[in-house]
């Protein structure tokens, strides 16, 4: 069994297993990673001391709900989401807030697979007990999975502002986090940010499926294949954004190689039939 308060003591940015022991109740990295994790999952409303989730991460590492409370509202503070609105967390943030904060921009995949190592750990720590049960164990990869795909999606959305890059729908319900490469064709890059595009379910749909991609400067490129339906409907959903820039994003440019492997495996193969 782990030993979680020696363990969220030890555990550093640079490495999973190793560093320096840090005082008490000073804020370990680990602690910082799940704290922020916990800050991405919930709503600016939840941000309270009473909140269960809170509560509960609290409880394992030793805090009181308050502390825990506190720094996620000096994550709230480092927010551009939302600073931009008007409100605003905590005046006292540390030097250490504004570390973790810049690295997890910087280093979203690193980021998000030591948010998921950390809080898979936990959550079998802390809930489930031993079990051989094949069900059982895929069942808690799933959990595993849904965990970094809730914050996938957190990330995409809020980096084009909760708004379809493609059309500018903003109905929260009819937005997806797309995957540029495919989730399951590239392991590595499966909750990067840069790999993932704010999209309404039906351009989602057809980005998919190849029926349109993004040219090397962002911009929007239909297949002749979509063109054969020459329904009105057609030209209002898709045709009239062609040639033009997908939405600017806040803070996760998509990157090159994952445009260009949609371009090449995905879009163009429109043109090989």
């Amino acid at each position: 069994m782990i030993c979680w308060a020696r363990f969220l003591g030890r555990f550093v940015l640079g490495s999973d297993n190793t560093g320096a022991r840090m005082m008490a109740k000073n804020w370990t990295d680990a602690e910082q990673i799940l704290a922020l994790n916990l800050y991405r999952l919930l709503p600016f409303g939840r941000l309270d001391k009473k909140t269960p989730e809170i509560i509960s991460l609290a409880k394992v590492m030793d805090r009181t709900p308050s502390s825990l409370s506190m720094k996620l509202c000096n994550f709230a503070s480092l927010d551009p989401e939302i600073t931009k609105t008007g409100r605003k967390g905590l005046a006292n943030v540390s030097n250490k807030d504004r570390e973790i904060w810049a690295w997890h921009i910087e280093n979203p995949t690193d980021f998000q697979k030591k948010s998921k190592l950390l809080a898979n750990e936990l959550e079998q720590e802390k809930f489930y007990e031993p079990s051989t049960d094949t069900k059982i164990t895929e069942k808690r990869v799933l959990v595993s999975s849904r965990i970094g795909q809730s914050i996938f999606r957190k990330m995409v959305l809020e980096n084009y502002q909760s708004k379809c890059c493609f059309s500018g729908v903003t109905t929260p319900s009819l937005l997806v986090a797309s995957h540029i490469i495919p989730w399951a064709k590239d392991d590595e890059n499966r909750l990067n940010p840069k790999n993932g595009l704010c999209l309404s379910s039906i351009h989602d749909r057809a980005f998919d499926q190849g029926f349109w991609t993004i040219g090397n400067h962002g911009e929007i490129i239909i297949s002749e294949e979509l063109k054969k339906d020459k329904s009105a409907m057609m030209e209002e959903m898709f045709f009239q954004y062609e040639g033009k820039q997908i939405s600017e994003s806040q803070s996760y440019v998509p990157g090159l190689k994952f445009i260009e492997f949609h371009q090449t495996y995905i879009y163009e193969k429109w043109l090989k039939n």
